[in-house]
């Protein structure tokens, strides 16, 4: 008889880029996936419900051959519907993260190339990255460079080299790891500062997540920050504490066997499920909620709301925390079908 076992994966943080298959490659569709699904974005990046009020969307196509699965993740903006990003991941962007292969491209909305990079068959970037500037000046190559290995999976580690960064007219800001950098992010987030020897020197600023903040750094060692929140509090943060994963308050072995617990599913509907595992990926908000539940496997839509249903009567998290701000994360699930 079939019954289910549940095991709790670590989590993927959505405040968290996209690729090309190698060149005489062939990919097919597996007819046991699920057909193309979407995902909308506001301008900061962050997940929505709908197409309505988007600024951009995502397709994510199943491919793989024998040995491979893969996913094609295609990024349009929503006014025009021009290419904003196309790339391919080995993993589900929604199951256990995306682990980019190859090349990545993106693109501004005017149709100009904003950035191309490489990523080895481990999702490093490798090689040298460019981006630029909407009038299609180059803004700043960045080399990868190989500093070791990875103390777990064992493998390549690189680290970020600014060879060169320019202004829009093309002035040189900074040379081979020294001098003032800018680097931009979703909507209007940055963050600032100077560089000595390719690290991090004195105070840097940024604007993200609607609001400011500022950190103070000494050979690229953060030695304090301030977030200063809208509603005029000054939070600081330290090195050690300047990102915190979302939690459950009596901990994970407690929300475990609370959701086996609430996991009342008749025999009848695990029976109808071919595949020998599930995952299901929910995002803790800012305020510990619990949504935005996807199911990258077909399964029951009975069985799709009782699962949904046992993590939502678990109750809210203690939010993740990033330099002193409350964010978004995504959790995944993975249940064994036996």
């Amino acid at each position: 008889m079939k019954y289910i076992t549940v095991l709790f994966l670590i989590l993927i943080a959505s405040y968290s880029n996209f690729c090309y298959p190698k060149k005489g490659a062939q990919f097919i569709r597996h007819e046991h996936d699920l057909d193309t699904s979407y995902t909308y974005f506001n301008s900061n990046g962050e997940i929505i419900d709908s197409k309505i009020g988007s600024y951009s969307y995502q397709q994510i196509i199943p491919y793989g051959s024998d040995s491979l699965d893969l996913y094609n993740i295609v990024h349009y903006y929503t006014e025009t519907d021009s290419l904003k990003s196309n790339g391919y991941s080995f993993n589900h962007p929604f199951e256990f993260g995306v682990k980019y292969t190859g090349e990545f491209v993106s693109y501004f909305p005017n149709g100009n190339l904003e950035s191309l990079q490489r990523f080895d068959e481990y999702s490093e970037p490798i090689d040298s990255s460019y981006y630029y500037y909407p009038n299609g000046k180059l803004k700043m190559i960045v080399v990868h460079q190989e500093i070791g290995k990875k103390m777990f999976s064992g493998t390549t580690d690189t680290h970020p080299f600014y060879l060169l960064y320019l202004d829009s007219v093309g002035n040189y800001l900074v040379k081979r790891g020294n001098g003032f950098l800018r680097i931009s992010g979703p909507g209007d987030s940055y963050i600032e500062g100077e560089l000595k020897n390719n690290k991090k020197e004195g105070k840097w600023s940024g604007w993200n997540m609607g609001t400011f903040y500022e950190e103070l750094y000494h050979d690229d060692l953060l030695f304090q920050g301030k977030r200063f929140k809208k509603n005029g509090d000054i939070v600081l943060y330290f090195q050690e504490n300047m990102e915190s994963i979302a939690t459950y308050p009596k901990g994970l072995q407690v929300f475990m066997r609370g959701l086996y617990e609430n996991l009342n599913i008749s025999y009848d509907l695990i029976k109808g499920i071919s595949s020998e595992s599930i995952s299901v990926t929910f995002m803790v908000d800012r305020d510990g909620r619990t949504r935005n539940f996807r199911i990258t496997e077909q399964v029951p839509l009975k069985f799709r709301e009782q699962l949904v249903s046992a993590i939502q009567k678990m109750g809210n998290w203690i939010p993740a925390k990033l330099q002193g701000m409350e964010v978004n994360v995504n959790y995944t699930i993975p249940i064994r079908i036996k």
